[in-house]
């Protein structure tokens, strides 16, 4: 990375209209999350060199604090939100900060797209912490996206509405280490591994690849008119997902029932979005839709585009 951090972090963390920009997940949630419990953290805008790298984000990421949930079939839990005072969240050190920065430069520079590897960063804190980063893989042929999730449960439309148009996509196969997390002592050998690599070729870094998830994914599609964006985010997991918000943030959000389906609708101010759960056929895996755009943009235009998807 640049040494203007602070431009660096301002153009990752703000520049929407680029789909690899993955805000709502592998930057902010990796940043702020344990692997094993998928949390992720949002904050407001506030942005300000490396204590922001964790703190950042754009007002798609907003949420009202409240404890609003999403379940699957069975009628289990599979989204909620929990306030950062509710989990006692501690926020990293600086340091730690500026090692999960510096992981996914290198994923960035090093990593071919649809490709994932762990990596280790040379540090002096001695916890030995190792980080999981993948490459996003871009389309701008729908063909071609849709060739690529062919047999994942999803529905990929060439325009919405029959005015905004597809323009380009993003997708991102999860590691299968965060699928499928490594024991203790097989997290110890690739620890052992990689310092042992990093010592012998004296660079600041070590990694190994990994493989992907062939079911568990996310995936951004936007579609544009006349200069308008709506986005379209779609995740499919097989975990329950947890948001954590700030106990002050006073967004309005509220629980809607569109044909049949539980969907949460939230103003953040600057726009709004519209979510819900689909359960994967002959699978415990859901897929969590996510459509938003930026002001003007209506409660009921967010349901009509939500009810596409519910045919």
């Amino acid at each position: 990375m640049r040494s203007d951090k602070d431009q660096d972090l301002r153009k990752l963390f703000h520049d929407q209209l680029h789909p690899e920009i993955d805000l709502a997940g592998k930057v902010m949630g990796k940043l702020y999350a344990e692997q094993k419990t998928k949390e992720r953290f949002f904050v407001k805008y506030k942005v300000g060199l490396l204590v922001a790298a964790g703190m950042v984000l754009t007002v798609s990421s907003a949420f009202a604090a409240v404890n609003y949930t999403l379940t699957n079939k069975l009628g289990n839990v599979v989204y909620e939100h929990k306030t950062l005072e509710e989990v006692n969240y501690t926020p990293p050190s600086k340091e730690e900060q500026l090692r999960s920065l510096k992981s996914h430069g290198f994923a960035n520079d090093l990593l071919k797209e649809g490709t994932a590897a762990i990596f280790y960063i040379v540090s002096d804190i001695p916890d030995m912490k190792t980080y999981t980063r993948s490459k996003r893989m871009h389309f701008t042929d729908i063909s071609a996206l849709r060739a690529k999730m062919k047999d994942q449960s999803v529905k990929i439309f060439d325009s919405l509405e029959g005015k905004y148009k597809f323009t380009s996509a993003g997708v991102d196969f999860e590691p299968i280490t965060n699928v499928n997390p490594p024991s203790p002592e097989e997290q110890a050998a690739i620890v052992k591994k990689l310092k042992k690599q990093a010592e012998e070729s004296k660079k600041e870094y070590a990694m190994i690849p990994v493989e992907l998830s062939k079911d568990h994914w996310r995936m951004f599609i936007n579609y544009t008119s006349q200069g308008k964006q709506i986005t379209v985010q779609m995740s499919r997991t097989s975990e329950k997902e947890t948001i954590l918000v700030h106990k002050d943030w006073d967004l309005k959000q509220e629980k809607l029932v569109v044909k049949g389906v539980d969907m949460l609708f939230t103003d953040f101010g600057t726009g709004k979005n519209i979510q819900w759960v689909y359960d994967v056929p002959n699978t415990t895996q859901t897929i969590l839709y996510h459509i938003e755009a930026s002001n003007p943009i209506s409660k009921e235009e967010l349901v009509k585009l939500a009810e596409l998807y519910l045919k």
